[in-house]
């Protein structure tokens, strides 16, 4: 790209604050992310593109290659999701010192719109400064956050996409996740029998008892290639009633090969089971696999065309593993795809921000890297 093509980041960086602001302008939780998608789809159309939802609710755009000659090669698919983290209200930021942070009243929501404008700002600025590039096919997802429902609904195979970016946070920003976690959700439901602690306690077993003996494997394990974490615990109805009844919701992230997963999961149930049943009661425990795990090869053509990119404009190259899930879990079973972090910072809580200079920056390399591929 000659200098004539390239913008100062600063105006890129202007660019995508204001964008991303007049998302978080609009509410959006998972499953009701219809004025988000109508915001992006508003955006889509003014650069005279054909946005369209699928079954799903996932909103997609193919973007025509430039010249018109480049129209032919495969697509490279762009990504980021739609849903945030309840409360996931429209608000309006603020920003001091280059950090954009949300009302206090409700998270930022940078969570996914952080990515969500930098897609829309690099495509504005390729068409902008009429700089040639592939096809581009967009994807904008519904459901990440509640187990990446979107992205597995989607197969890219149709559209001829077959490697791509998602970009969403897991660390700094430009970080790249070459090695990411397998996550699965885990419910417990624990039986006992009730009673009352005024009156005869024989034939009572407390729920909360049970869960309290349970020697469940918790925290960071075997070198931290795995981390167990019970996240919310439910027991109980009043203070003078032995509980009957207890449910936890917790999750494991994990590293390892399916045999080891197989044994983990095992290893949960049957903790909970066995001090059921020492106790007189019953422990049923479920699990719901949200996500595979995955490893890019360093030799992949489109990362080795981003750690380019990105070293041409002397942004230093970092790599991560992450246990955060992402639309790369899903999505890497269709194509190759990796997830370049947004740089969101306490996500899912109201303290969330965001610097907004390396979302400028983000912008730059991703126009850098898409109006130097050559033709395929």
């Amino acid at each position: 790209m000659s200098t004539s093509e390239r913008a100062k980041p600063e105006t890129s960086t202007a660019h995508v604050t204001t964008t991303l602001r007049e998302l978080l302008g609009v509410p959006s939780v998972s499953g009701k992310e219809e004025a988000a998608r109508a915001y992006v789809s508003g955006r889509l159309s003014a650069l005279g593109l054909t946005p369209q939802t699928d079954a799903a609710g996932n909103l997609l755009a193919r973007v025509p290659g430039a010249p018109s000659a480049r129209d032919s090669e495969p697509p490279l698919l762009l990504n980021a999701h739609l849903d945030r983290v309840p409360p996931g209200l429209a608000h309006t930021p603020r920003i001091a010192q280059g950090v954009m942070r949300s009302d206090s009243a409700t998270n930022l929501g940078a969570d996914d719109a952080a990515g969500v404008a930098i897609i829309l700002a690099t495509v504005e600025a390729l068409r902008e400064r009429g700089l040639p590039h592939p096809p581009l096919l967009l994807l904008f997802t519904v459901g990440e956050e509640v187990g990446l429902t979107g992205a597995k609904a989607f197969d890219p195979t149709p559209w001829g996409a077959v490697e791509g970016i998602v970009f969403d946070n897991a660390g700094e920003a430009g970080v790249v996740v070459t090695r990411a976690a397998t996550y699965i959700a885990f419910d417990v439901t624990i039986t006992g029998a009730g009673g009352h602690p005024g009156k005869r306690l024989e034939g009572a077993v407390s729920a909360i008892e049970i869960f309290r003996h349970a020697q469940y494997p918790a925290g960071s394990l075997d070198d931290d290639t795995t981390r167990i974490t019970i996240g919310r615990v439910e027991g109980g109805s009043a203070r003078n009633a032995v509980p009957r009844k207890l449910r936890a919701l917790g999750e494991i992230r994990t590293l390892a090969g399916p045999a080891e997963r197989e044994a983990l999961m095992a290893l949960v149930a049957r903790s909970f089971t066995e001090a059921a049943q020492a106790l007189g009661g019953a422990a049923q425990v479920t699990f719901d696999p949200h996500c595979d795990s995955y490893v890019v090869a360093d030799d992949e053509p489109l990362l080795l065309a981003w750690r380019a990119a990105m070293e041409a404009r002397g942004v230093t190259w970092r790599t991560m593993t992450s246990f955060i899930g992402s639309d790369a879990s899903a999505l890497r079973t269709h194509a190759r795809v990796f997830t370049v972090s947004t740089g969101v910072m306490d996500e899912h809580t109201v303290d969330e921000w965001v610097p907004l200079a390396p979302l400028g920056e983000l912008v730059e390399t991703t126009v850098a890297l898409l109006a130097g591929q050559s033709e395929r």
